[in-house]
């Protein structure tokens, strides 16, 4: 009980110790290059030379690989890659932080627009399994991101680190299961 204590101790704490990054507006800049990526991901025509069609574990593995380019997901952490090559400090510790806070506004930009977009063209009865979805998702990312940062106990940069990295992936990803939840409902 007291390791659990103190484990959480060590969540708050971290939590309290990032930087609020809420309060801070997406930038237009940010907002059109995710677009852009996801857009060149979506307009892909699908032909990938090689992609094997009988399934094996290694052509399942040599798949993944090609086709990997073309997924969303490909996607996550543009933003932070085009934000370290822009800024001056981009390729420091801090820097990185910043520029994968930055990817993280978006990230959740979009999540928030796509929920309100997903909870109004929802029939009524499946409003409420998505509006349990999205806290049980937030409670999740929230411990699962403070525990992963909480094993860096001797750099607080690193932790911080961690910390926005997982967020900015875990975000990306919800953001984009409500994208195609949205688009199931077309």
């Amino acid at each position: 009980m007291k390791s659990l204590l103190v484990f959480a101790t060590c969540g708050l704490l971290l939590a309290a110790s990032l930087p609020a990054r809420a309060e801070e507006p997406v930038l237009a800049s940010d907002r059109a290059a995710l677009a852009e990526c996801l857009k060149y991901v979506s307009d892909f025509p699908g032909n990938v030379p090689g992609v094997n069609d009988k399934p094996t574990p290694a052509s399942h593995v040599d798949n993944i690989i090609k086709l990997a380019g073309h997924e969303p997901a490909s996607c996550i952490d543009y933003v932070t890659e085009l934000c370290s090559f822009e800024s001056e400090d981009g390729q420091s510790q801090l820097g990185l932080i910043d520029c994968a806070g930055r990817e993280v506004n978006v990230w959740e930009d979009r999540l928030n627009t796509t929920y309100a977009a997903l909870m109004a063209k929802a029939r009524p009865e499946l409003r409420e399994g998505y509006r349990k979805m999205q806290r049980a998702w937030i409670a999740y990312r929230d411990a699962r991101c403070a525990a992963e940062g909480a094993v860096e106990t001797a750099n607080s940069d690193r932790q911080s680190n961690i910390v926005v990295s997982c967020r900015l992936d875990a975000t990306a990803r919800q953001a984009l299961i409500l994208d195609d939840e949205l688009s199931d409902l077309k």
